[in-house]
């Protein structure tokens, strides 16, 4: 499981509000103090969804990665995914 703080949004989750800070910060008649609170909100909310994608690549790469997955045995014997000629 990907390591998150107690009440740290999923991704998912700030993704849908960086959405809508999106929606607020482009309305007319939001005040410039609300505006530069839904700015540092939005990078707050960047951040962590860059490390939440950061932590899901070294995860896919590790599983991607055979030799780190599963030890390997020094066999005469193909792999069932090889394929041979003998």
């Amino acid at each position: 499981m990907a390591k998150q703080r107690k009440n740290a949004p999923g991704f998912e989750e700030s993704v849908a509000r960086l959405e809508e800070i999106i929606r607020l910060t482009e309305a007319p008649v939001t005040e410039l103090e609300d505006m530069i609170a839904l700015v540092e909100e939005g990078n707050k909310l960047i951040r962590h969804c860059r490390s939440i994608l950061h932590d899901a690549e070294l995860r896919i790469q590790t599983l991607s990665n055979p030799e780190t997955v599963q030890d390997k045995t020094d066999t005469d014997e193909p792999d069932s995914n090889e394929f041979s000629l003998t």
